[in-house]
Formats: structure tokens, sequence, C-alpha cells
């Protein structure tokens, strides 16, 4: 059986691994931002990216701005960043990514396809009522 692909980031975060790509609710880059923060609580991270999901931020959002910043309220994207935080928020996220698709790619594998059973029906035994 085929190993399951591990997720191999370029900043290491052990701690801060995603258990599967569905915690980061399709917005790798928001949990690569609070990685990058070393941030260790993957349950606020995971919550960082729900919020992403529930208001249908950029696909490339990283986070969002406060009530008192300028612009508040406002999701900034990996190319907003500072040139060092976006190389390493883009190559994290760009991590979480390649895994899903291994991740994907195996589970494609995997499936398991119906056999045709008409072809491989076995006749019973005649009903001793039937005649």
């Amino acid at each position: 059986m085929a190993e399951r692909p591990r997720l191999n980031t370029p900043t290491g975060a052990a701690m801060t691994q995603p258990r599967s790509p569905a915690q980061w609710h399709d917005y790798p880059f928001v949990w690569s931002w609070y990685v990058s923060l070393a941030s260790l609580d993957t349950t606020f991270i995971e919550d960082r990216c729900r919020e992403a999901e529930s208001e249908d931020a950029p696909a490339d959002a990283v986070y969002k701005t406060g009530p008192g910043n300028t612009p508040p309220n406002t999701w900034i994207t990996v190319d907003q960043l500072s040139e060092d935080h976006r190389d390493r928020v883009r190559d994290y996220g760009n991590a979480l990514l390649s895994w899903e698709r291994e991740l994907t790619t195996l589970r494609n594998k995997l499936v398991v396809h119906p056999l045709h059973t008409a072809a491989l029906a076995v006749p019973s035994p005649a009903d001793p009522r039937e005649h």
C-alpha cells in the first residue's frame, strides 16, 4: 500500500501543521500567516481560516485588519505583505497546497471500484418449490 504523503514545509513549524487540508478551509495562506507568526494554537488558526471562509475572503488572503487599522476590517492578501513575509507565507502556503494535491492523488489511486456483479453471478440452486 502507498505511504501517506507527508507535509514538507520550507520553514518547519511541525507543532502547527494541520492534521488534514480540511483544517484550513480552502485558505492555506491564512494558515501559513499565523504559522509564520509562531502561533502554536491550531484551533485559533483554524478559526481564522473559518472566518475567511465565512466572509468569502480572497483566495490568497492572509489576515484581516482590525477596526482600528487603515483600512479597517479588510482582508490583506499575500501580495500586500512585505517581501520577507510574502515569501515565507507563500512558500508555506504552497507546501500546504502541494500536500493537498498529493493526498488527493493518493486517495484517487486507492478508490475501490465495484466489480461487475452480473458477470460474476453464480446461479443459485433451483428452488424445489418452482418445479
